[in-house]
């Protein structure tokens, strides 16, 4: 799998070309397959959360990405407190060692393209926002997600604690989820991923690697035909 690559990057104006690659994607899996009330303007999924507060995660395979999650510390301006809020009866957390998980997808269509459906890039993906996680000395991560998203991830081996849960649209239930950043939790998420895929614990220790923003230039998407 030397081929597949976890990294983070941080918001620019000028985004590099994998983030701007993202946003289209997003797009696509928001708004054209999910059906979800996104903004889209210039065929790309972007909102006032894509901000210099932001940092992304992005799964590539020799150089396309195929998977993305967006994080935002609590103490910053989040989704939790803005656009989902009336989903809950909690108050927000607004906490230092906290960040917020959002837009998390893995792309299947572009997946089995590539023919990588077999990979386990949802595990990676958690895998990757752990490790980042417990290298910023975060102590948790919040989400909102779907009944069937949050059996995902406890089926990947990330244990969490239902803080609240509400509707989205009538009939359509969402969990708040607080989910530890701890040893056992990234053991589960290693031992889930050597059942699918056995891989390096090299190269799971150096995901996701920080982009060099000198690259921001320099690099070129592959295309992907429909």
């Amino acid at each position: 799998m030397e081929f597949i690559e976890f990294h983070t990057l941080d918001y620019s104006a000028t985004p590099h070309a994998w983030v701007a690659d993202l946003y289209g994607l997003r797009k696509e899996v928001f708004a054209d397959r999910l059906n979800w009330k996104v903004n889209i303007k210039n065929d790309i999924e972007f909102d006032e959360y894509d901000n210099e507060r932001t940092t992304y995660l992005i799964g590539t395979w020799k150089g396309v990405p195929l998977a993305g999650l967006r994080l935002i510390n609590t103490l910053d301006p989040y989704m939790v407190e803005g656009p989902f809020r009336d989903f809950f009866r909690c108050a927000p957390p607004k906490q230092a060692l906290m960040a917020e998980s959002s837009r998390f997808f893995v792309d299947k269509t572009r997946s089995r393209q590539l023919g990588l459906a077999h990979l386990p890039l949802t595990e990676m993906l958690l895998l990757c926002m752990h490790n980042h996680a417990a290298r910023s000395g975060l102590e948790s991560i919040i989400t909102v997600v779907s009944n069937a998203m949050g059996r995902i991830v406890r089926n990947a081996g990330w244990h969490y604690e239902v803080m609240d849960s509400g509707e989205a649209a009538p009939g359509e239930k969402v969990l708040l989820l607080n989910m530890p950043i701890s040893d056992a939790n990234r053991q589960r998420l290693l031992s889930s991923i050597a059942r699918k895929c056995p891989l390096s614990s090299a190269q799971l220790n150096s995901w996701p690697q920080r982009l060099n923003p000198l690259h921001t230039a320099l690099y070129e998407p592959q295309r992907i035909s429909a």
